[in-house]
């Protein structure tokens, strides 16, 4: 493969753009590390992604420079990797970068040798040396010298994740990760640490499932944070949908880019916190959240796109941000006063332009002056250059928003629910194989073998839209997914992100941690126990070796392992089964319809028509019930169930309530 092909081979946007670029960029592939091995070159990989502000400025500025390309070109053989597509590359060397210099992130900078030890790492380089950073061709004068006196450093199995088998697990250590989060919880301004400020999406989910069965606390500091974010900068006030991260403790200023697994699990938050509290702010966050997802992320074949850029008119944010002479420009006086007030515009220096935040709340008199404002506003913001969208669609990403839509049909509106279902069946029917799931799809194609992540938010999406619909084609096809999955295991229980075959790195990647989105082995586990509690009642052995497995690993993240603790609890706690059984007749829909809308961490749906899933549930208790022959309602959990409930109101008491002591031993 000659180096164009293996740079531009998988299509990817920033891959191409990086074909115009005057370094002699590779892809990952063989060949590259062939020729440093055979011109006894060190090799500089450079990760990124096309949301990437910074990625895109040091391309820009330092990558673009004459000189710092010479010498690239002349010494080094340079590999570009764009971390959406290959998130095992990414995680390898963020792991290698953070131990060796302490630093993470994007743009990655890692200079190898031929034989992938690592030499040196960083994040961004300037092309000259300015705010107090080296620039770069002083760090490629280093790492040359390194290089040649035969001082490169970690091998890159140096990172190898170890097992770490262990007889029996604590569920206790549950109660340990809630108080450290506890402790790193901002009480002014709501989140978790100082800035920059990421949305912890799984301290969210630990929180308000705890908060459920025990300590109200909990779930303050995650209604108190879910606020605090949706009136901040870092939520799109006027779009809709969530940015990056905040610079800054106050929620204020965001990195602009919008991602659609951080949009996905955050509306997924906001659907959960308004189902257990009723808080109507909450929803309409998630509503908002939502409909940015399918208005501007959705692809009409069904998926959904990846990210939607930070940059717009050669100025990050510039599509977000406004001056008061522009504000002047389209509002009345009175529009102008109540847009100042409402969005906090006096906070932000005079002559800076302003990312809108709510600072105070309309008076019921001003509400329509602001809501005419905000529609010019809208109007306005529509003629600027929009923030470029990646429109290659992962299924990781794609099933995560199928699963938070489906979530909000349950909760909010059915609308939701219709939109999901449609990208749950672009997910079976362009990126499933024999139960084994693509990575994604691009301009009509589909991209390579899937990794962990892939594989198990689409199982649990296809086992989501089979407890909101009872098609058994849906039960089927995660079933099929189920199979694929043990690809991703090996003997004694441990995950990897890789599918058996997929090459060296496979060994070496750890999908525990969360980034700080769910991490793909917990993802994993709750997939295969949902699976298995449908069909046969109870946890699945698989998922409890690869707790085992990685629960040693667990306790060193801590909270920030925060999903794996959500999973384990599940899988050892039993949360409740909600069967129905019966005729497709109007008792049966009711049942149904109070079951999905019915708030409980963990609580599983399984609507069976008749005798439509006789071969595919083996479970002795169900099969029962449905020998009864009539329609009814079960709630189970702890190895015993209710007796048949046709009343939809008592439905939705005893489902709050079945077994509910069992929980409360935990904080």
């Amino acid at each position: 493969m000659d180096r164009m092909a293996c740079l531009t081979g998988s299509g990817s946007p920033y891959l191409l753009k990086a074909a115009g670029s005057p370094v002699n960029w590779w892809g990952w592939c063989s060949e590259a590390f062939e020729l440093a091995r055979s011109e006894n070159r060190p090799i500089l990989v450079d990760v990124g992604a096309s949301w990437c502000h910074w990625c895109n400025v040091m391309d820009e500025s330092t990558y673009d420079d004459p000189e710092v390309a010479r010498i690239i070109n002349e010494f080094f053989v340079p590999i570009k990797v764009d971390r959406d597509e290959r998130p095992d590359i990414d995680k390898i060397l963020q792991g290698i970068a953070s131990s060796l210099s302490g630093q993470a992130g994007w743009p990655l900078t890692v200079f190898l040798t031929p034989s992938g030890e690592a030499i040196f790492a960083g994040t961004y380089f300037p092309p000259r040396d300015s705010m107090g950073l080296p620039g770069m061709p002083r760090v490629l004068e280093a790492v040359l010298k390194a290089y040649r006196d035969g001082n490169g450093g970690v091998p890159i199995s140096g990172v190898q994740t170890e097992k770490n088998d262990v007889d029996r697990v604590d569920l206790s250590a549950i109660n340990g990760v809630l108080l450290r989060i506890m402790d790193m919880y901002d009480e002014e301004h709501g989140g978790f640490g100082s800035f920059p400020k990421f949305p912890q999406v799984t301290f969210h989910s630990l929180l308000l499932y705890r908060g459920f069965y025990s300590n109200s606390s909990f779930i303050d500091a995650a209604v108190h944070t879910l606020e605090a974010m949706g009136r901040g900068g870092i939520h799109d006030q006027l779009g809709g949908g969530f940015h990056r991260y905040s610079v800054d403790d106050a929620w204020l200023v965001p990195h602009f880019e919008k991602l659609l697994i951080d949009n996905a699990e955050l509306s997924m938050n906001y659907v959960e916190a308004f189902a257990a509290t009723g808080n109507k702010y909450l929803r309409s966050v998630a509503v908002d959240t939502l409909e940015y997802i399918n208005s501007v992320l959705g692809d009409d074949e069904g998926g959904y796109y990846s990210s939607q850029g930070a940059d717009s008119g050669g100025e990050e944010g510039g599509y977000y941000k406004w001056s008061i002479e522009e504000l002047a420009s389209i509002l009345t006086q009175e529009e102008l006063q109540a847009v100042y007030e409402h969005f906090g515009l006096d906070r932000f220096p005079s002559g800076e332009k302003a990312v809108l935040h709510v600072s105070n709340d309309a008076s019921v008199e001003g509400l329509n002056v602001l809501r005419t404002a905000i529609d010019k506003m809208r109007t306005a913001r529509e003629g600027r250059e929009k923030p470029p969208i990646d429109r290659t669609i992962y299924a990781h990403s794609t099933a995560a928003a199928a699963i938070a839509g489906l979530a909000a049909g349950d909760y909010v509106d059915p609308a939701f629910a219709d939109r999901a279902l449609i990208a749950v069946d672009f997910l079976a029917s362009r990126l499933m194989d024999d139960g084994l799931v693509r990575r994604g799809y691009r301009n009509g194609k589909r991209l390579g073998p899937g990794y962990l992540d892939d594989q198990a938010y689409t199982m649990l999406a296809l086992l989501s839209a089979f407890q909101r619909t009872g098609d058994r084609k849906y039960l089927e096809l995660a079933v099929a997914c189920g199979r694929g999955l043990r690809m991703f295991m090996s003997d004694g229980g441990p995950l990897y992100s890789i599918q058996d075959g997929g090459g060296s790195l496979r060994v070496l990647i750890d999908p525990l941690g969360d980034s700080p989105n769910w991490s793909p082995a917990s993802i994993a586990v709750i997939a295969m126990d949902v699976l298995s509690r449908i069909i046969g009642g109870s946890p699945s052995p698989d998922a409890e070796e690869a707790i085992k497995a990685l629960y040693g690993e667990a306790l060193r993240f801590g909270p920030f392992a925060a999903s794996f603790f959500i999973a384990m609890g599940d899988h050892f706690l039993d949360p409740p089964r909600v069967v129905i059984v019966g005729n497709d007749d109007k008792k049966f829909e009711e049942l149904h319809g109070t079951a999905l809308m019915t708030f409980r961490p963990g609580k599983l749906v399984i609507p069976i028509r008749g005798d439509s899933l006789d071969d595919l549930v083996v479970d002795e208790s169900v099969k029962a019930m449905i020998r009864r022959g009539r329609t009814a309602a079960y709630v189970c959990a702890y190895s015993q169930c209710s007796m048949p409930i046709e009343d939809p109101i008592k439905l939705r008491q005893l489902i709050v309530d079945f077994a509910r002591d069992k929980y409360m031993f935990l904080y």
